[in-house]
């Protein structure tokens, strides 16, 4: 979806119009109608969800190349470039690409080099395939037997209706079958989890965030399967906020690493100083050695 007025990709969901999906440009801040409701719906969980040709993962969805920065690429060069104009030095941890422009993957602050683009997709579609190989070789009765140890131990509930967990926070888990995979989350937001699992079902990966490491070491994203992937899902409600993604970190550290497609250990979120949390985020990226 791009912004009617500026053609940006970075557009969010804001409500319905007269059967009009509303949507809402973060680039110029405008409002504009989208795709009509009727007869542009799946139920999955009890729920509606937008039908699309992404509500699986292919191997022809998963990477679309494009030139133009996404809107935390963007991001990170205004900061980049704030920070140095106010403190005089780079910030911490953060690459010479975000501020050295351009280079060989900035063309400039808004694109991508024409030669990023597609390398990025060479070792993007290479490392899909070998995950998918990966997967493959997993056996499922062990993937079940891990599963249900894990939910015994941890008490987690299955529901079939995302209504459920409408509002409500904690630990969930997104059971993807065909894959034998499994996504640890949580949520603390007046929203709470079903809102959290929706935004997975929704978002798309980033073009140039498809990757977490290097080709051979990467594992898929949440974000790049679509809602139909999702064949189970498991809850575990916790009424209090502190130290949630301390014992998110726990649980996903406690799952068989095979298994499961955090991408990274947890316990970053509630991390409020921006060069602790990367340092955190660097330290704690989960590898996959998917070539033996």
């Amino acid at each position: 979806m791009n912004c009617k007025y500026c053609n940006s990709t970075h557009v969010q969901k804001d409500g319905n119009y007269k059967g009009y999906q509303r949507y809402k440009c973060m680039e110029c801040n405008k409002r504009f109608n989208g795709e009509k409701y009727e007869n542009n719906f799946i139920i999955h969980f009890k729920t509606k969800i937008k039908k699309s040709d992404r509500n699986t993962l292919t191997r022809e969805n998963y990477c679309i190349p494009k030139k133009e920065l996404d809107y935390s690429e963007k991001h990170n060069i205004k900061e980049a470039m704030e920070f140095i104009k106010t403190h005089k030095r780079p910030p911490l941890l953060c690459p010479k690409c975000y501020y050295e422009i351009p280079n060989k993957y900035f063309e400039d602050t808004e694109h991508y080099t024409d030669e990023f683009v597609e390398s990025h997709y060479k070792r993007c579609m290479e490392n899909f395939d070998l995950n998918m190989a990966f997967f493959s070789k997993l056996d499922n009765e062990k993937f079940n037997k891990c599963l249900d140890k894990f939910i015994d131990k941890y008490k987690f509930i299955e529901i079939d209706d995302l209504e459920k967990v409408n509002g409500c926070n904690g630990v969930y888990i997104l059971v993807l079958d065909k894959y034998k995979q499994v996504y640890i989350g949580v949520s603390y937001s007046s929203k709470g989890i079903k809102n959290r699992i929706l935004q997975h079902w929704s978002k798309k990966k980033e073009f140039g965030r498809l990757l977490n490491g290097d080709v051979e070491t990467s594992i898929l994203s949440i974000d790049s399967f679509g809602a139909l992937d999702t064949t189970r899902i498991f809850y575990k409600p916790l009424d209090w906020s502190y130290g949630m993604y301390e014992y998110e970190e726990k649980l996903v550290s406690s799952f068989k690493a095979d298994y499961r497609l955090n991408r990274v250990a947890g316990g970053i979120n509630d991390e409020e100083n921006s060069t602790i949390r990367n340092m955190k985020l660097l330290s704690s990226i989960q590898e996959r050695k998917l070539k033996k």
